[in-house]
């Protein structure tokens, strides 16, 4: 099994940190007791991105999971038709179009999003923030798909 994990956001968190934790120590030097909470909350932060909640693609012989939690399904490698990177706000996402008579599940990651901007795919992922440059993935995904 491939796993391919988030990055951790160190230009939007350590800024964003240092501003919490100095405004936690001026609240505490003022005498105000909720300082406390705003001391703790980047290393809460820091401990929470860094486990359950770190987005990271599986790939394994049936099919992908995109891990969000133990509920992510998982998406066959049969039923997905074709792959590509596309742009989308300035995102990038890896977009897949499942084999036409598949079922359409439910709740595909991005359908809504994609189909809103008018692209033609059935779901996708954010790939910009994975640990893999975006075109590795797109690679992973069509070597197993037999797209290569």
């Amino acid at each position: 099994m491939t796993t391919v994990n988030a990055r951790f956001p160190w230009v939007l968190f350590l800024p964003l940190a240092s501003v919490t934790e100095i405004g936690g120590i001026l609240l505490l030097i003022s005498g105000r007791s909720i300082g406390w909470a705003a001391v703790l909350a980047p290393a809460v932060g820091f401990l929470a991105m860094r486990g359950p909640v770190r987005p990271r693609f599986e790939f394994n012989d049936d099919g992908v999971i995109f891990r969000r939690s133990g509920k992510s399904p998982l998406l066959p490698w049969d039923e997905i038709d074709d792959v590509a990177l596309v742009k989308a706000s300035g995102r990038t996402v890896l977009a897949y179009r499942l084999k036409p008579g598949v079922m359409v599940m439910k709740r595909h990651p991005g359908a809504g999003f994609l189909r809103a901007k008018g692209l033609d795919f059935d779901g996708g992922y954010f790939v910009d923030q994975m640990t893999s440059p975006p075109d590795q993935i797109l690679g992973m995904f069509k070597h197993r798909i037999g797209r290569a």
